[in-house]
């Protein structure tokens, strides 16, 4: 988009003043536009957010790049007022831990806050840090219905899945996390996860399968060397 914008902005600046000039500048102003719409519209889901660091730096990495549209705006005489601005809104996570969950809206509210007074955005209003209702304290791979049925668990709809899983080895699933739990976890996804894969895979099944139906664009996750060997390199 930046190329496409300096292509326009070179060409009006070989015409003089008037209708084609002015349209050239008009259709420059529209890309570079709509180019920041979209950047702020972008979802970003973090399915085992911990403390909400992935997040963090998802956040500041969307800010940087809707201020340089900004200064782009600046130094070809155009208005430096962003038709819209990135915002902590466009984050989704999902944690399990009761305190990683409730630190990650403060880790992400701080560093947002943080970034506007680097960059002199002007005082924050009232009030200062606020709850990220799109961070949600719960399973993320298994979830029950009314009738208390095991269901594989929904994801916020998001355009980006990022972020580091749990790593537990099979031997070690049953004693973390239950008997129970680890039954109903692999016969719900049974036909999709091999039994004896790691607890990691989960999330990155679920993650292709979202790439898969069109519901999220790309997955950037991490995990140990270990998913390379056995039923784990399957999925």
């Amino acid at each position: 988009v930046k190329a496409e914008a300096t292509a326009l902005a070179d060409e009006a600046a070989s015409k003089s003043r008037g209708a084609a000039y002015n349209k050239l500048r008009e259709q420059m102003q529209g890309k570079l536009y709509a180019w920041v719409e979209e950047l702020a519209h972008v979802r970003i889901l973090d399915p085992a957010c911990g403390s909400g660091n992935f997040l963090y730096l998802a956040l500041k990495r969307m800010l940087d790049l809707w201020q340089e549209a900004r200064i782009f705006a600046a130094d070809h005489g155009l208005p430096t007022v962003l038709p819209e601005q990135v915002h902590p809104s466009q984050l989704y996570g999902l944690e399990l831990n009761v305190y990683a969950h409730e630190l990650a809206s403060v880790v992400v509210w701080i560093g947002y806050l943080q970034w506007l007074q680097e960059h002199g955005m002007g005082v924050p209003t009232e009030p200062i840090l606020r709850k990220l209702d799109n961070i949600q304290h719960r399973d993320a791979i298994l979830a029950h219905d009314s009738d208390g049925k095991p269901i594989e668990a929904e994801w916020p709809e998001a355009d980006f899945i990022i972020g580091n899983p749990p790593f537990l080895g099979d031997k070690r699933m049953r004693a973390e996390l239950g008997d129970d739990y680890v039954t109903a976890l692999r016969a719900t996804f049974a036909e999709r996860v091999p039994g004896g894969a790691d607890l990691v895979t989960y999330w990155f099944e679920k993650a292709r399968a979202l790439v898969e139906v069109g519901k999220a664009k790309r997955v950037g996750l991490l995990a140990t060397q270990g998913i390379r060997g056995g039923t784990n390199r399957a999925v």
